[in-house]
């Protein structure tokens, strides 16, 4: 029935010349790019901290109970907002004003009182009510809780990987101890060492000791390659062929981010480095931990739905949800989660989106440009690349340069081999 009242409302727009034809085209579109989750809605009015929604699905695969019920046990959300965000979850209506917002098409005051009004003509309407969840409803959420038990549980990091993040996060630390407990597994040092000595760093003299690279790096820095190095040891169960592509997109979305931060003269270029390298780890642990839904992706893949969509049909939610949880479980820094989350939202959303950190959008358009079909002749690589430049231009506050951009390409073409031999093992 609420699409029925969209449709009405969209009537009286029209009616009464509130609205173009072309406006509420626009909205509509809009409006079939929003996340109807509670949490996603919650972060896009501004309610709860982006980073905040993962630590809310946690609590629910501990305890049970609705994301709202939690998010206010927790005092992330008040009864207030968990009131409004159900109304803008279920109710075609409201998500319409929302997106018609969205796109600067009025604004909230003036779209609100047009829903007032049409409403005060139409009270049957605004006396609608609800529908109980169907069991349909209840059993997606009960597989997203499984989902996000089944991934605490394999979650942890490799034990010395985890022990050495740890003391790495004491204020007081001892680098000297990091360094003994971190060469007590030679498959994570030596895997670390080869990160440091790579296109990565580029540093002029090789690091042949973790004690070294930790005088050489820094605590921080130290602390991301850790994580870097234990999740390429973890994910050892991953396809061959699965991981190879994977390594290869990601390096370059890595490389590509860097170059884009190096840009816009950020002081954390090697974060975004990481940030770019580790945004789709969520496909690393489908492949690995949830084997057999795998097949049931690929299948309704094959059958034209979206691969991102596919994902959230089988198992609650997205690669990007889920590395986005796992990230938090680790608790890797803002940037990292918030770019894993929302490397597939669409970027007018995005751009409406408070309290989102320029790393959601780094990674955003380097994880756009390293998804460009391989197969595309120079001229028409160019031509799409130039086109996501432009795009993403306004909200990156990126310069109007081709000939930077074709610094850009060139540089992380030429980084690429090693960083892929860096990766994989293969050149």
């Amino acid at each position: 029935m609420s699409l029925a009242k969209l449709q009405k409302f969209i009537q009286y727009l029209r009616a009464n010349n509130i609205m173009a034809q072309e406006d509420v085209l626009r909205a509509v579109r809009q409006m079939s790019t929003f996340d109807r989750r509670m949490g996603q809605l919650g972060a896009f009015r501004g309610f709860i901290q982006p980073e905040q929604i993962n630590t809310v699905l946690l609590e629910q695969a501990r305890s049970g109970g609705l994301f709202g019920e939690c998010a206010a046990r927790m005092n992330l959300l008040t009864q207030q907002q968990v009131g409004l965000l159900l109304k803008l979850q279920k109710d075609d209506l409201f998500l319409f004003a929302q997106a018609a917002v969205t796109q600067k098409l009025t604004t909230t005051d003036k779209v609100i009182n047009h829903i007032k009004s049409f409403l005060g003509t139409n009270p049957d309407l605004a006396k609608e009510t609800e529908p109980a969840p169907t069991e349909e409803k209840i059993g997606i959420d009960r597989q997203i809780r499984s989902v996000l038990k089944n991934i605490e549980e394999v979650s942890p990091l490799p034990a010395t990987a985890q022990r050495a993040v740890v003391m790495l996060d004491d204020p007081g630390v001892n680098l000297d101890k990091v360094g003994e407990v971190l060469t007590l597994d030679p498959g994570l040092t030596s895997t670390l060492l080869r990160v440091v000595n790579s296109a990565f760093y580029g540093l002029r003299d090789k690091v042949t000791s973790v004690t070294k690279a930790l005088i050489v790096l820094g605590i921080k820095k130290l602390r991301q390659l850790v994580i870097a190095a234990a999740v390429m040891q973890k994910f050892q169960s991953v396809p061959p062929a699965f991981a190879q592509k994977y390594w290869e997109n990601a390096v370059r979305s890595a490389q590509w981010s860097k170059e884009i931060a190096t840009l816009r003269r950020m002081a954390e270029i090697d974060e975004m480095f990481v940030c770019g390298l580790l945004h789709n780890i969520g496909q690393l642990l489908i492949q690995q931990y949830f084997r057999t839904h795998v097949s049931q992706i690929d299948e309704l893949v094959q059958k034209g739905k979206k691969p991102v969509e596919a994902e959230k049909t089988v198992l609650g939610g997205t690669h990007a949800d889920l590395g986005g949880f796992l990230f938090n479980v680790w608790q890797m820094p803002k940037d990292t989660i918030q770019s894993t989350m929302f490397h597939h939202h669409d970027l007018a959303l995005l751009q409406n989106t408070p309290n989102l950190s320029d790393a959601v959008y780094i990674v955003h358009l380097a994880a756009s440009i390293a998804d460009l079909n391989p197969n595309l002749d120079a001229l028409a690589y160019a031509e799409q690349l130039e086109a996501l430049w432009n795009r993403y231009r306004p909200a990156l506050k990126l310069p109007d340069d081709p000939a930077a951009v074709e610094r850009m390409a060139e540089s992380v073409e030429s980084h690429y081999g090693q960083l892929i031999a860096t990766f994989t093992g293969k050149a």
